[in-house]
C-alpha cells in the first residue's frame, strides 16, 4: 500500500508524549510484516538547521514530493503508526533523495 519514500501526512506524536499531535509530513520506511497494518514513518521538519548532522536529509520542494517549502528529513526519528491514522499521501521522495534515505536509513543499524 505504501512505498519507501512516500511522503505522508499524519498527526505526528511530540517527543514528550503529552499527547498532544500536531499535523506533520514523513517519509514512509516501510508497512510492518505482522498483518495490523501498521506503518514505518520518519519525521520530516520545516526547521531547517544551519547544518546538518549525519541522519538528516535536505529536502527542497518539487513537483514529486509535494512539500509547501524546504524542509529536513530525520532519518533517525523514527515511529510507527496505524495507516489508518494516514491523512493523505502528499507525494514520494524523488529518486535521489529517496536513494539517500535508504542509504542512511541502513547505515543507523551497521
Amino acid at each position: 500500500m505504501y512505498n519507501t519514500g512516500d511522503i505522508l501526512l499524519i498527526p505526528f506524536p511530540f517527543i514528550e508524549y503529552t499527547g498532544a499531535k500536531k499535523v506533520r509530513p514523513c517519509a514512509a520506511v516501510c508497512e510492518t510484516a505482522d498483518g495490523y497494518g501498521d506503518v514505518i514513518v520518519c519525521a520530516i521538519s520545516s526547521v531547517v538547521p544551519p547544518a546538518f548532522n549525519a541522519n538528516e536529509i535536505s529536502l527542497l520542494p518539487d513537483a514529486s514530493n509535494n512539500l509547501r517549502t524546504a524542509s529536513i528529513l530525520k532519518v533517525d526519528r523514527i515511529v510507527t503508526i496505524q495507516a489508518n491514522n494516514i491523512i493523505v499521501k502528499l507525494g514520494e521522495l524523488n529518486e535521489s533523495d529517496r536513494m539517500n534515505f535508504v542509504s542512511k536509513f541502513t547505515s543507523l543499524v551497521q
